[in-house]
């Protein structure tokens, strides 16, 4: 698979031009960004958009675009984070599941898988963020917990399917050790639905992350999260609507884009929609 099959699928096209500039964002917010996020400028409060504040300004003056731009490194980090965490941990236990089907590891790892999924996941994160306080490594943290029996699910069933396979059969004929075989012959394997995964879970990190933030879990103030740009916005909505429209349309325009991107990854990894 190449970015190129990817980018032919009008969608995946689409969410990929995003991801990049979220991406762009992120990397450069210190020089896109026009003034700094937390500059204040009390004489001009809830002013509209204008040559000088092209998105307006905040309850406290504070440039909203700028935020805006800020708020792209936060939900990056979150997103890639919290999703690189949680299927690293996630897939290693699920292939460890699978290989060892029926055995006393399997059931333990499957317990594991059962007790954290009974909890519902933003109840949970809530709860590990309250426990641990609010900054951006424990909203981490506590997202890839929540997420990371997905991820190994995935694995474990196709772990299931690719260990009968006649080329692990001859690596554990060659009497290869077991993380060996793990490590070269069935994860590499097993990636890709895996891979379609993560492009779904980005888009719901960054929504678990937003509304963390807007509860004051999250992310600490002053920092530009999109989040907490909603929870300052919403007690203006009725006299300045803008401070809380374009930090949501920034949540949903990710998630749209990470939606379409995964749908791209979906259709350059599966054959049968490449012939169509």
């Amino acid at each position: 698979m190449t970015l190129r099959a990817v980018v032919k699928v009008k969608g995946g096209l689409w969410g990929g031009i995003f991801i990049s500039i979220m991406l762009l964002c992120a990397i450069g917010a210190q020089w896109i960004a026009p003034s700094d996020p937390n500059a204040q400028d009390i004489m001009h409060r809830f002013a509209g958009p204008s040559r000088d504040h092209f998105l307006g300004t905040d309850y406290l003056g504070r440039d909203i675009f700028s935020r805006i731009i800020y708020g792209c490194r936060i939900a990056v980090l979150v997103a890639f984070g919290s999703v690189t965490l949680s299927s690293i941990v996630g897939v290693f236990l699920g292939v460890v599941s699978g290989y060892n089907e029926g055995k006393k590891i399997d059931y333990f790892i499957i317990w594991i898988f059962d007790i954290v999924r009974s909890f519902p996941q933003i109840i949970l994160a809530l709860a590990i963020v309250a426990v641990l306080g609010p900054s951006l490594v424990n909203v981490v943290v506590a997202l890839a917990f929540t997420a990371f029996p997905f991820y190994g699910r995935v694995a474990r069933a196709q772990t299931l399917s690719v260990k009968e396979a006649d080329y692990v059969k001859a690596a554990e004929a060659m009497g290869l050790k077991p993380l060996k075989i793990i490590w070269r012959h069935i994860t590499p394997n097993i990636m890709a639905p895996v891979i379609v995964c993560l492009g779904m879970d980005m888009a719901t990190m960054i929504v678990w992350e937003s509304g963390l933030s807007f509860l004051g879990l999250g992310v600490r103030p002053p920092t530009a999260s999109w989040g907490i740009m909603l929870r300052n916005g919403y007690k203006y909505i009725q006299t300045s609507p803008y401070m809380i429209l374009w930090p949501a349309l920034a949540i949903a325009l990710a998630m749209i884009a990470f939606s379409l991107f995964s749908e791209g990854l979906r259709v350059a990894l599966d054959p049968k929609e490449r012939e169509r």
